[in-house]
């Protein structure tokens, strides 16, 4: 882990520009200046479930929302990249509720929640860009979280893999085949059953032990959208 002064740290201020357009120049730059940049590496954790909550914000990279349930399932709920804030609640006063970490190599700045809070209750614009945030992201989770409920697991893994593709099917390879089964909500089992299927129907291609191909993104695309009869949904 490389610790500030980074090269990012110059970038923070444009950022923080695009990010809370609606926030004060004071504001931005008493970010900027308090903000500790650091670039982490591939699983090493920005945030920590269950540790205090900090008001985190990435600048570039890849990066999983992870949270392990009560039963010790491990569920990748969201992944971001450059202008994502690294928490659900980045103000709440209660630890936070997923492990934040790097699929890639990322940097990220990181404050105490309580010094943005001060802010942020003299900045009615800094309050309303956070909220835009966090709405933003709820949205993304119940999305998600219909997906696991309402459909099948044909289509659940086909969604994912059309609304990841770039990081599943690019170069480099972000996400690989054993992602899955945290980034759906089923058992390894059930992700392989589906992955025969749509290898079967030549829509994906497995490769080596842990690598996919994309055959054909429109028939992936088609998956994603109407699924299919089997497999049933379920775990």
């Amino acid at each position: 882990m490389t610790i500030s002064p980074s090269p990012w740290a110059a970038t923070l201020p444009e950022l923080l520009s695009e990010v809370f357009p609606n926030s004060s120049p004071f504001s931005r730059q008493a970010l900027a200046g308090s903000a500790s940049v650091r670039t982490y590496e591939t699983g090493q954790p920005i945030l920590r479930q269950g540790d205090e909550t900090s008001f985190a914000l990435i600048l570039g990279g890849h990066v999983a929302f992870r949270r392990t349930t009560v039963d010790g399932r491990q569920l990748i709920t969201l992944i971001v990249s450059r202008g994502a804030l690294a928490a659900f609640l980045p103000l709440a006063s209660r630890p936070t509720s997923v492990d934040v970490v790097p699929l890639t190599t990322s940097p990220a700045a990181v404050w105490p929640s309580t010094e943005v809070r001060t802010l942020v209750a003299t900045d009615p614009g800094l309050a309303v860009d956070i909220l835009d945030h966090v709405l933003a992201t709820f949205e993304v989770i119940v999305e998600r979280l219909d997906g696991m409920q309402y459909q099948n697991a044909l289509r659940r893994v086909a969604r994912v893999l059309n609304l990841h593709s770039d990081l599943f099917f690019g170069e480099p390879m972000v996400l690989t085949r054993t992602h899955l089964p945290t980034m759906v909500g089923t058992s390894r089992e059930m992700t392989g059953r589906v992955l025969r299927i749509l290898e079967s129907q030549g829509l994906v291609a497995r490769v080596g032990r842990s690598r996919l191909r994309l055959l054909d993104p429109v028939g992936l695309a088609r998956a994603a959208e109407y699924g299919g009869d089997e497999p049933s949904a379920g775990p």
